[in-house]
């Protein structure tokens, strides 16, 4: 018999957690801890637990199937391959659209990129981050530069106060919820704002129910507080921020006064105050959010609402603080970064500059047609 461990990334949600499969006499059996992981530092949810499973499932495929007949037959790789590149052909480069996958690497999906600009001359690419994070890229690099959480995952456990919204982390990201119990361990007050009562609210030391689709108008009505009550970080505003005066005009206006936003939401306003005194006078303060702020018509400007409240109070370049988009699976931010998105090559480079189609055109050399 022989037995050996391989240290791998579970393929789940966004956290990043490590474990090390178990293999034996060269099939997967199990999971054992990695412990020198500083995401779940050995610690592995139900997930993480059983993710070997699917490997050896009998439903998987193991050559591949050509439809002939209207029933599928076990065919070669060479033939696969041959029927794919004929079918390909057939098609113009405008009639092709890829989806790429926040479940495989970087690697192959920049090759899938590569392969549908370079090869195919199609601008159709795409991924799951149309649905779940792409106003996370788009606000976040608007607001910051960069479309990716701004600090690790470990420095949430130094925060003295979390707010989490449009996100159940216990259930979906359970071990980024050990990070806001070792948070509320050392004395971190817990915030928490969703339609939803979920086990994350159990946790919460505030729990703020509210009307889906108020998200904007409670992170106003937040900042107005803070502003109104002088909690702000005037040295961070003036030195690391701009605008802030039009960013005061949106958000002093009456319509975001707690009694206005209590009315739209349904929060009472004592809690809106309450939220907005602990986030505004609790430092290193920490927000953490997902699918609940990003899948809205409106949700690049949910998430550059998150950012504002960030720089306001200056919760941004320290440990314990900073603005947590948590992914729904395990490599979105790659995907993205690697630029299976419609509008940007791999980078953010946008694909509308001529400089970059240059760039990425000279690299790959695929001749013109």
């Amino acid at each position: 018999m022989e037995l050996k461990y391989v240290q791998t990334t579970c393929p789940y949600c966004g956290t990043g957690c490590s474990f090390n499969l178990v293999v034996k006499d060269g099939k997967v059996v199990g999971t054992q801890p990695y412990t020198r992981s500083p995401v779940n530092e050995g610690k592995v949810c139900p997930k993480g637990t059983y993710a070997h499973e699917f490997v050896n499932s009998p439903d998987r495929l193991t050559k591949p199937l050509i439809k002939k007949d209207g029933k599928f037959v076990e065919a070669t790789w060479d033939e696969a391959y041959d029927l794919i590149a004929q079918k390909f052909k057939s098609y113009k480069p405008d009639e092709f659209a890829a989806l790429a996958s926040a479940r495989v690497s970087n690697e192959e999906n920049y090759l899938m990129m590569k392969f549908t600009r370079g090869v195919i001359k199609s601008r159709h690419i795409d991924h799951c981050a149309r649905l779940c994070h792409a106003s996370t890229v788009a606000g976040l690099a608007a607001s910051f530069g960069s479309g990716a959480m701004t600090n690790s995952i470990p420095d949430i456990a130094e925060s003295k106060c979390v707010f989490v919204l449009g996100s159940n982390t216990f259930e979906q990201h359970p071990l980024i919820g050990r990070k806001i119990v070792q948070a509320k361990l050392n004395g971190a007050k817990i915030i928490y704002a969703d339609p939803r009562y979920t086990p994350t609210a159990r946790q919460a030391d505030l729990y703020m129910q509210f009307v889906s689709g108020a998200d904007v108008a409670i992170l106003n009505c937040m900042m107005q507080e803070i502003i109104k009550n002088g909690w702000e970080d005037k040295e961070f505003v003036e030195k690391r921020t701009r605008d802030f005066e039009k960013l005061k005009e949106v958000v002093m206006k009456e319509d975001y006064s707690p009694e206005n936003v209590s009315k739209l939401s349904g929060i009472p306003v004592e809690q809106l105050k309450q939220a907005a005194e602990w986030f505004g006078t609790t430092k290193p303060g920490a927000i953490l959010y997902s699918m609940g702020i990003t899948q809205h018509t409106v949700g690049v400007d949910n998430v550059r609402s998150v950012a504002n409240i960030q720089m306001l109070t200056g919760n941004l370049g320290k440990p314990g603080s900073g603005v947590n988009a948590l992914r729904g699976q395990n490599n979105v931010q790659g995907a993205c970064d690697m630029g299976a998105l419609p509008v940007v090559f791999t980078g953010y480079q946008k694909v509308t500059d001529e400089a970059a189609h240059k760039k990425f055109a000279d690299a790959w050399g695929f001749p013109d047609g």
